[in-house]
């Protein structure tokens, strides 16, 4: 899947070459590294909170119970961040998912729009990191095929939706339904979102991939 590394200069994560660099070359490399990073973060926040509205024009967040969807597109953009771009990606969705939380879980202290999106955020990318080494998924993501994206897919939904309920309890918030049930709710909706936009994405990178490797494809 070729057309899935067109960020590759942004999202392999590779450091800038300072050893041939004067110091100043060195300053200017820096700035223009966290530059791309941040926005790197910025479109996957956009992307995120994008989604995220898409769902709440739908119906579809809170379909379940609070801060449980039935189908969340959301946590589609944040797995294929996770993917493609890694921590900077994360980052900007655990920005846009600090900022829209309290639409569904409003009236909470301010720490808990910091750890709960964290928590999200960060727990896939670490589910991502270890499936890609299990699954010898290079980190460009040249090799990667269509059947490891339900895989990492239900992997990653799966621990989010443990390592995030498991906070809800802790944090002793009122709800109607036990751990599991809200657990597995959570893993589904975000399974779903996740396997529709991941799919599309792969598609559209596929279909791509064939028209560039057609001849005379080139406008007249």
């Amino acid at each position: 899947m070729r057309t899935l590394t067109h960020l590759d200069k942004y999202c392999s994560n590779p450091w800038p070459d300072f050893a041939s660099l004067s110091c100043s070359e060195v300053g200017w490399s820096n700035v223009k590294y966290l530059a791309e990073k941040l926005l790197l973060s910025g479109l996957f926040g956009l992307l995120y909170f994008g989604a995220f509205s898409l769902s709440s024009t739908l119906d579809l967040v809170d379909s379940y119970a609070p801060g449980i969807s039935l189908v969340f597109l959301p946590a589609g953009i944040k797995l294929i961040a996770a993917l493609v771009s890694g921590f900077w990606g994360v980052l900007g969705t655990v920005v846009a998912l600090a900022l829209v939380s309290p639409e569904f879980w409003p009236e909470q202290p301010l720490w808990f729009y910091v750890v709960y999106p964290s928590l999200s955020g960060f727990s896939t990318l670490a589910v991502v990191a270890v499936m890609k080494l299990l699954l010898d998924i290079d980190n460009d993501i040249r090799n990667l095929r269509f059947i490891h994206i339900p895989i990492i897919d239900l992997c990653a939904t799966l621990v989010h939706g443990a390592v995030v309920n498991g906070f809800f309890a802790l944090k002793n918030l009122a709800v109607d339904q036990d751990f599991f049930t809200r657990a597995f709710a959570m893993s589904v909706g975000d399974f779903l979102g996740s396997l529709i936009l991941l799919l599309s994405f792969a598609v559209l990178a596929k279909l791509y991939d064939v028209y560039k490797q057609r001849p005379n494809t080139h406008l007249n």
